[in-house]
């Protein structure tokens, strides 16, 4: 009985889908290069949330998902709003002022730190004394505690970046993360907290692409209540040190920066902390203004009574960093963001249109979701995770697109957070299926997992997974070459060799992956132990 109701819905959602969406003339190769021209053509203005470029992209992505046979996800539409604050630093009101008993000295602006964006008022003025706390690292079940021994109340903390080189890759993720280290911080009293840079990161981190950024807006969403969110309200001031602006800091303390550096480069962690001999001023002031922007959200209603309220959610951001704000009168300064995410939205929408010219209704409801916000601090997928829009539907897996790297025949993927779930049997599957190899994280120390959209719904209990073609066949030098010289800039735009057949080929594989989990028996689920479903799922 239940495969003939089944097969009744199927031909019914199919017939509707016929009827409201035909099937385009044009290959999956010109639909997602279509889709990709549009979204990254100049006028769109980079996708910044807030932006007549980014409302325009919305736009279009809501008319695709419409001939794609997609339905919007509530009575209130395609679009969930999202209530953002705009945060702009005034440069030159920016300081950093340190003293001691030897003398006083300040700091230089955008050469020697970078303050960070505040958003619950419009100037911000922190003084207390300095303390270097290793990494700001405290997990209990591992036996670290940065903190012991130090007084913090009051006061700005100093710590490098990372966490514990003897952590496992997930723990050094999770604890490496911004948000965790300034709510630790703030639990111990601190107000203020400052970042320096590791050897490792020193050497590879280009700050001069910070400073380019340094004019560029940053956004916060706003709770129901107007106010801001933030992950450590009480640390009212964060900046972040340039390796010559770390080293005037520790001059004539206990082991100056050189000294901090060598020893966490040699692999036992960074140094217990101790207070420094100094206490600082951290200001700033900032242009602050509040808009909206839109997560545009489709779904395919599961035909399954038992199941469809379970939502296995496919989400892609929209957004783009916008319009380089210091760049030099004649340079090209729209940062287009054809790959990092026209690519993964164009990959989204074939994907809707794929599933409803499957004709076959899954099993539980699928979502297909283009984020806001994800360039400022993953706030479209955090806002959507906190504040689903799917009509009390629970989202039990989310597939995250996110800047696939296209330029090049790929034969393996990677699939970020597979093993930690249930998913992962899926994804090996599915891509053994299509002749792909799937290969390890080549890159653990950069946190991908912790990096992008799907995080939002992890730390909210979902399990996850983040695909990105693989280093095999070329991978390696192309995903080199693009960070160096595309990511975020004007050059990450459609003149690129863009393989269209690659991301086709890419979007048949997250295809299959989501259809499996849309119809299989059992409901996603975490392994046993692992540590993000032990943190967040319970």
């Amino acid at each position: 009985m239940r495969v003939m109701r089944y097969a009744a819905a199927s031909f019914l959602f199919a017939a509707a889908a016929c009827a409201s969406a035909p099937e385009p003339a044009a290959t999956a190769e010109d639909r997602i290069r279509a889709d990709v021209a549009f979204l990254a053509d100049d006028q769109r203005t980079g996708r910044e949330p807030g932006t007549k470029g980014y409302d325009a992209a919305a736009d279009y992505v809501v008319k695709r998902m419409k001939a794609a046979g997609l339905k919007p996800a509530s009575k209130a539409g395609w679009r969930q709003d999202v209530p953002m604050r705009s945060s702009v630093r005034v440069i030159d009101a920016a300081r950093f002022s340190v003293s001691s008993a030897s003398g006083a000295f300040d700091l230089a602006h955008l050469d020697d730190f970078l303050l960070a964006r505040a958003f619950d008022a419009p100037s911000i003025s922190v003084s207390g004394p300095l303390v270097y706390v290793g990494y700001g690292v405290v997990a209990p079940e591992d036996g670290v505690d940065d903190y012991r021994g130090l007084d913090v109340a009051g006061k700005i903390v100093v710590a490098f970046d990372g966490a514990p080189p003897a952590m496992n890759t997930e723990k050094r993720a999770y604890y490496s993360s911004g948000d965790v280290k300034r709510r630790t911080a703030e639990a111990r009293g601190a107000i203020g907290f400052v970042s320096i840079m590791t050897k490792a990161q020193a050497e590879k981190d280009d700050w001069d692409r910070y400073r380019a950024r340094a004019l560029n807006a940053v956004m916060a969403w706003l709770r129901p209540d107007g106010s801001p969110h933030s992950a450590a309200p009480g640390v009212k001031a964060v900046a972040s040190l340039s390796a010559p602006g770390a080293e005037k800091l520790f001059v004539g303390e206990r082991a100056d920066y050189a000294a901090l550096q060598a020893a966490e480069a040699a692999g036992e962690g960074a140094p217990e902390g101790f207070a420094l001999s100094k206490t600082a001023t951290l200001a700033g002031a900032y242009d602050l203004s509040d808009l909206a922007s839109a997560n545009v959200i489709g779904v395919i209603e599961g035909a399954d009574p038992s199941i469809r309220d379970e939502v296995i959610l496919l989400t892609a951001h929209l957004d783009h960093i916008g319009v380089s704000r210091s760049a030099k009168p004649g340079e090209d300064a729209i940062n287009n963001g054809a790959l990092d995410n026209a690519g993964g939205v164009a990959t989204l929408i074939e994907a809707a249109r794929l599933f409803v010219a499957n004709g076959e209704r899954p099993r539980r409801t699928i979502a297909f979701v283009a984020l806001t916000g994800e360039e400022t601090g993953l706030l479209g997928s955090d806002y959507l995770a906190r504040y689903p829009a799917f009509g009390g539907k629970k989202v039990v897996a989310n597939i995250n697109l996110d800047m696939p790297i296209a330029l090049y025949p790929f034969t393996d993927v990677i699939a970020f957070g597979a093993e930690r779930s249930s998913l992962g049997p899926v994804v090996a599957e599915a891509a053994a299926s299509m002749g792909l190899a799937l290969s390890p994280d080549p890159m653990p120390e950069e946190n991908i997992f912790i990096r992008s959209d799907h995080y939002s719904f992890v730390k909210q209990g979902a399990p996850a997974v983040f695909l990105v073609p693989g280093f095999a066949n070329g991978g390696a030098a192309a995903f080199e070459a693009f960070l160096k010289d595309r990511y975020h800039r004007p050059s990450d735009d459609v003149a690129q060799p863009i393989d269209y057949a690659a991301l086709a080929r890419f979007t048949e594989l997250n295809v299959k992956i989501a259809r499996a989990l849309a119809n299989g028996d059992e409901t996603p689920a975490w392994i046993e132990g692992d540590f993000f479903g032990e943190m967040f799922a319970r």
